[in-house]
Formats: structure tokens, C-alpha cells, sequence
């Protein structure tokens, strides 16, 4: 991923995953709503998880970002709990936990986010509104 992080607190050792061979189910897309329902609010992650609702429904297929996306928050939930941090808790130094988990899990699927992203172009677009909206 090229990221810094911290290996000792990122909720267990990097494995050796692929995203490619992911198959989004119910489980797993209510497993994506819980542990990003734990962050602030993002247009970004709406937009994704709408993504993933319509391909439960059979009205899209899914794409590889729609995978890695999928993929990346459920062992990043995974990883939070391997932490000992519980579903909907935002820890204290949340910044660190995140990093850490988010960068592993980024090397758990052998993942450069400039190359590979978890959003489309239309989330990181709304992302990047929504900032705008927030902070200026």
C-alpha cells in the first residue's frame, strides 16, 4: 500500500487475501453497514453501500471496486474486533486504530489505493463535496 502504520495494532498479522474472488452477500453487506456505521457520516460510503444494496438486488453487476470496497470493510471490521473494539464504538485515538487497521487491511489484499480504489469516481466525487460543505 506504501502507507506508515503501526503492524503491532493493526488487530493481527497481514494475510494473504483476495478481493477478486469476493461474492457480496447479505451477511456481508450488513457487516459493511456496521462497521462503517461506526465513522461519521459519508456521502462517499452511501453511495457505495447503495452500490452494493443494487447488486444484492440483481439490478448491477459488481465491479472490482465494488469488490475491493466490500472486501477492505469487512476485514477492517475484523480487525477492529480482533482489537477488542466493539461494533458501533469509536475508540479514543481513533485516528491511530484506523490507520493501522485500514493500511493493513490495504496489505492484507495487496492493495495501492492510487492504483486500486475502494470508491468510485462518483463517491470520492461526493467525498470530496461533502468536505467542501463540512470544513469551508
Amino acid at each position: 500500500s506504501g502507507r506508515d502504520y503501526n503492524s503491532d495494532k493493526a488487530g493481527g498479522p497481514i494475510q494473504d487475501l483476495d478481493w477478486k474472488t469476493a461474492t457480496i452477500d447479505r451477511e456481508g453487506v450488513d457487516k459493511v453497514k456496521l462497521h462503517t456505521g461506526r465513522f461519521a457520516e459519508s456521502d462517499a460510503n452511501k453511495i457505495m453501500i447503495d452500490r452494493l444494496e443494487k447488486i444484492l438486488n440483481g439490478e448491477m453487476q459488481p465491479t472490482d471496486t465494488d469488490k475491493r470496497f466490500y472486501t477492505h470493510e469487512i476485514r477492517e471490521l475484523e480487525r477492529y474486533r480482533n482489537l477488542g473494539i466493539k461494533d458501533g464504538i469509536i475508540p479514543d485515538n481513533q485516528g491511530d486504530v484506523w490507520n493501522n487497521t485500514h493500511t493493513a487491511t490495504l496489505e492484507d489484499y495487496k492493495i495501492n489505493e492510487r492504483n486500486e480504489p475502494l470508491y468510485t469516481p462518483d463517491a470520492i466525487q461526493a467525498a470530496e463535496e461533502q468536505a467542501k460543505r463540512e470544513y469551508l
